[in-house]
């Protein structure tokens, strides 16, 4: 019998799960290990947060995945990898023994260099924990409690979501008083990443949404009502939402296995680590050598069935197939006016349609595997 373990629950993982529910291998047995009971799909968190989704939408049941694939389900989080004698070590569990194993355990809260953001922030990674204290939030917004608000990080992920608290927070026409405050605030340039072009939409959907942009100015505090700059200058802020870069899972150094600068797995274009055959990573926990990009899902996305395909053949001692990682790609941000921002390459323009598209793909993602 030959042991195949997946620990996390990330987006890549998803795929090898609904490729063994299709065709299971005779003589493997597949386990999954994950400290969530329910994965969320990022592309709809700032859904969730606007109102377009409920709360609970885009969460995807782990368990009912795995016993779809046959395979064992450990709800625990793993505290360490045993690479001499090939077993994971779980809090709460007896030691489980792997012959091959994925990891696609995402990023984790990088806010040291943050005073007071773990205590007085809502921190945005893990998505997971983030929803814990996002109800209270949105009742706090609900109810008129928190009159200015403000998200710390220039990226994609920061700027959907000072969008989607604006559409949240919107006072009815004709009411600009009832409107909270939104502010931005981007260590340097807002959205690097795309082209000049996406840049000027996004700095013009800001303005016409009344969103307030600080850019070049890093955060170095969090108090309960105040944000704090490097500048000097203090922000009101009844809540701070943290968006920023995160780190790597401890447990990945930890392992001994060959990590880049930032702790994340080196991969090789088969997604075995640098270092050790046996051992396979996706997703976000991954550094790809030569071929590193941004850590965004619809990487993980597409290395979901690459990494699927090369754990049933490793298991079947078979020649791997590589991955390619896209130079290019389709980015989309929603917008508090029901329309989208659409990137890839030097190519951008701002639509209904565009906000349609990516209702679409998200809703599309979460229904292929089961989630509401």
């Amino acid at each position: 019998m030959i042991d195949i373990v997946l620990v996390g629950g990330g987006h890549a993982h998803l795929f090898v799960l609904e490729a063994f529910a299709r065709a299971p291998l005779e003589g493997v047995r597949l386990t999954l290990i994950a400290k969530e009971a329910f994965a969320p799909y990022s592309g709809m968190l700032p859904g969730r947060v606007s109102g377009q989704y409920p709360l609970d939408a885009g969460e995807i049941d782990l368990r009912r995945l795995a016993a779809k694939a046959g395979a064992r389900f450990l709800h625990a989080p793993a505290s360490a990898i045993d690479r001499t004698h090939r077993r994971i070590l779980i809090d709460g569990h007896s030691p489980v023994s792997y012959d091959l194993l994925s990891l696609d355990v995402g990023i984790v809260p990088d806010v040291a260099s943050i005073a007071g953001a773990a205590t007085n922030a809502l921190v945005v990674k893990p998505i997971s924990t983030f929803r814990e204290r996002l109800e209270g939030l949105l009742a706090d917004i609900g109810e008129g409690r928190c009159r200015n608000l403000a998200v710390v990080g220039g990226g994609p992920a920061g700027f959907e979501l000072a969008h989607a608290l604006r559409r949240r927070t919107k006072a009815p026409a004709g009411e600009d008083s009832g409107q909270a405050s939104v502010s931005l605030i981007a260590g340097g340039e807002l959205l690097s990443g795309l082209p000049e072009r996406g840049r000027q939409l996004a700095r013009r959907s800001l303005e016409r949404s009344k969103i307030a942009l600080v850019e070049s100015a890093r955060v170095v505090r969090i108090d309960p009502d105040t944000v704090i700059l490097d500048d000097g200058r203090s922000l009101p802020a009844d809540a701070a939402l943290v968006a920023t870069a995160a780190a790597a899972p401890p447990i990945l150094e930890r392992s001994g296995l060959a990590c880049d600068r930032r702790g994340f797995v080196r991969l090789r274009e088969t997604l075995q680590a640098e270092d050790d055959d046996r051992i396979f990573a996706a997703g976000d926990c991954g550094s790809l050598i030569g071929q590193e990009r941004p850590k965004a899902g619809v990487f993980a996305v597409r290395q979901g069935p690459v990494l699927a395909e090369n754990l049933r053949r490793a298991a079947l001692g078979r020649p791997l197939v590589r991955y390619q990682a896209q130079q290019a790609y389709l980015m989309l941000l929603a917008l508090s006016n029901g329309e989208a921002i659409a990137a890839r390459g030097r190519l951008a323009l701002q639509s209904h349609l565009a906000f349609r598209l990516k209702d679409r793909i998200d809703r599309g993602f979460v229904a292929r595997f089961g989630g509401g």
